[in-house]
């Protein structure tokens, strides 16, 4: 599926990133309070089969049906990884791709860097629809906002939380 595809460029995006110098001390969030629910990975549709060979990664799969649409929970991913990461730094637009919503796929991306380039930590989330063609194909074909939000809101997601090392070589992240 794209979503893993995605899912996987980014851990690859990260892990071509990640140096040999120990990560800054990172603290992955609770999404509990989001309505979700911690899973293997392996139990999961959009993120089985995502791994890391990164011997300082931390990988955290999570799924449910919160009441807020996924872009939402995304957004709400991003603001626990700021809160649980103090001196963090929103990365997003620097790391992730756009967020995407059709019959397809469904994914949005977030993203943190802890400490510098040369020894601190990526923290990224990726959020998927579970079965996106459902969800979108229950969407009028000329649909108003409000349909759309009802659509997305509730509907069954897996996000995949991870951390990993960075480097020098990872460039001006924070576009300054």
């Amino acid at each position: 599926m794209r979503v893993a595809a995605g899912a996987l460029a980014a851990l690859a995006l990260a892990a071509g990133l990640a140096g040999c110098s120990s990560p800054t001390d990172t603290d992955l969030p609770d999404l509990s309070g989001l309505g979700l629910t911690s899973t293997s990975c392996e139990d999961t549709v959009q993120m089985s089969g995502i791994a890391t060979g990164e011997e300082d990664a931390v990988l955290e799969c999570w799924v449910g049906s919160p009441e807020a649409t996924f872009l939402d929970t995304a957004d709400s991913i991003l603001d626990l990884l700021l809160d649980a990461n103090g001196s963090a730094e929103d990365v997003s637009g620097a790391l992730c791709w756009s967020d995407t919503v059709t019959d397809a796929e469904a994914s949005a991306c977030r993203a943190v860097l802890v400490g510098d380039t040369e020894s601190g930590t990526l923290v990224s989330a990726v959020v998927s629809l579970v079965d996106p063609a459902d969800v979108i194909g229950a969407i009028s074909d000329d649909p108003a906002d409000a349909e759309v939000e009802a659509a997305l809101a509730g509907a069954a997601l897996e996000v995949l939380v991870f951390s990993e090392p960075v480097s020098a070589e990872v460039g001006d992240l924070t576009g300054g």
